[in-house]
């Protein structure tokens, strides 16, 4: 049976802050950026709420939200923006039926004139480091200096912040990054325990507490939990389910990382926190010959930048997502 949504526990990301937990000062902070012409790019984990607080805060703004993460070049993006005002209905002294044909012979020319047009417009685009284009950097320097739009942006990579400013001397463009973390374990626990209340669902404080010691303050997974048990699962099932649920969702991810990354990670899923030697030795174990220094600190650094690992000390390392981790762990995801 598919989970019932049920306001905080909907698995969807959420468009109203009615039914955003806990994320109230930094939906609050982004809106304070914004309205002094920064450029927010939200940054951290998956499963976090980066797409959700995004949603909201456009939504509270009246802006345009991009997924980009099927699109791959500014071609797609500019189809995808010229959808988007055409559905928000945003008045624009252009023929927007014209623009959609010049998108495909002048994809920068094209999205350059429209954004010039746009008027004092939020955007806000998710996934950015998916759009692989080096004119992209040109592309946001010339809506910063000749525009009123104000851009927004996530993505689960630290060199997100990278692609989009390439060189902040010249473009001048002022990015802030903002880091969007986990639950603590009392905000998880509130979480839990407000949303089920909500939602006349009964949870009793022992199995919030054994979720809780479960998912590791992710958000996603909590959500995920509630829904679950929205559905009328008891706890064990809900846990049950919901670890099948993972183990393929996990096992997605994991495919896309390069050789090196993966036994890497696998590696430190299974150490949790150790030294980078630690890490390294276990690694080479596991893939069965030496690893160069490089090539190892590469992959590591490479985990880091995508939010799944990070140096909580000069040289220590840790997992961030521990239900991940276990999981990969317990049963080779």
């Amino acid at each position: 049976m598919a989970p019932v949504p049920c306001g905080f526990f909907d698995t969807r990301p959420k468009v109203s802050r009615d039914f955003v937990f806990g994320r109230d000062g930094e939906i609050e902070e982004i809106k304070r950026l914004l309205n002094n012409s920064f450029w927010p790019v939200i940054l951290g984990p998956r499963r976090v709420g980066k797409t959700t607080v995004m949603r909201v805060v456009i939504n509270e703004l009246g802006g345009i939200y991009i997924d980009a993460s099927t699109i791959t070049g500014l071609k797609g993006l500019g189809l995808r923006l010229i959808d988007e005002v055409k559905r928000l209905n945003i008045k624009v002294k252009l023929n927007l039926a014209m623009l959609q044909l010049d998108i495909e012979r002048r994809p920068m020319v094209t999205i350059e004139g429209l954004i010039r047009k746009l008027g004092d417009v939020v955007i806000g685009i998710d996934e950015i480091q998916n759009i692989i284009s080096p004119k992209l950097p040109s592309l946001l320097s010339v809506a910063y200096n000749e525009s009123r739009v104000r851009f927004i942006f996530s993505g689960s990579l630290v060199g997100t912040t990278r692609l989009i400013m390439k060189s902040p001397e010249s473009l001048g463009r002022p990015l802030i990054r903002f880091e969007l973390k986990p639950f603590t374990r009392e905000q998880s626990i509130e979480f839990l325990r407000i949303s089920s209340r909500n939602c006349g669902i009964n949870i009793s404080d022992i199995e919030i507490e054994n979720a809780v010691n479960e998912f590791d303050g992710i958000v996603g997974w909590l959500t995920y939990y509630g829904s679950l048990r929205s559905s009328g699962k008891s706890h064990p099932e809900a846990m049950e389910a919901l670890r099948s649920i993972a183990k393929e969702v996990i096992k997605d991810e994991l495919s896309k990382l390069g050789r090196y990354e993966l036994v890497t990670y696998r590696a430190l899923a299974t150490l949790s926190r150790a030294r980078w030697i630690e890490i390294k030795r276990l690694a080479e174990s596991l893939i069965g010959h030496s690893i160069d220094d490089k090539t190892f600190t590469t992959g590591l650094k490479a985990l880091v930048n995508m939010y799944m690992v990070r140096e909580v000390e000069r040289g220590i390392y840790e997992v961030i997502d521990g239900y991940m981790a276990r999981l990969v762990r317990e049963y080779g995801v």
